[in-house]
């Protein structure tokens, strides 16, 4: 396993990490307040629209990172790792 694909596999496995889910998810609770506030200011449009963007670029990250880990056979996890690394996962999971 090259060095390259070390550091792929590896920040995939940090993405899926409870710890980063948690952060997905309060980043999905500010979103949700901010779409249902009457109101919003200029700013909060803002965030909600580049916060769109971000997620969906990571979800776009990470699948390329799934192809190209498991292109490159770098899955060496057990069996419940291979499936579960295989299965299409969003950031909110």
């Amino acid at each position: 396993m090259s060095s390259l694909d070390k550091l792929a596999f590896s920040f995939l496995s940090e993405l899926h990490s409870d710890s980063v889910k948690n952060t997905f998810e309060s980043l999905s609770n500010m979103l949700e307040a901010l779409e249902t506030k009457n109101d919003p200011d200029p700013i909060e449009l803002e965030i909600v629209d580049i916060s769109y963007q971000f997620i969906e670029k990571m979800n776009l990250m990470s699948e390329i990172l799934k192809k190209y880990v498991n292109e490159d056979d770098v899955l060496l996890g057990d069996k419940i790792q291979s499936l579960y690394e295989g299965n299409s996962l969003s950031l909110f999971e």
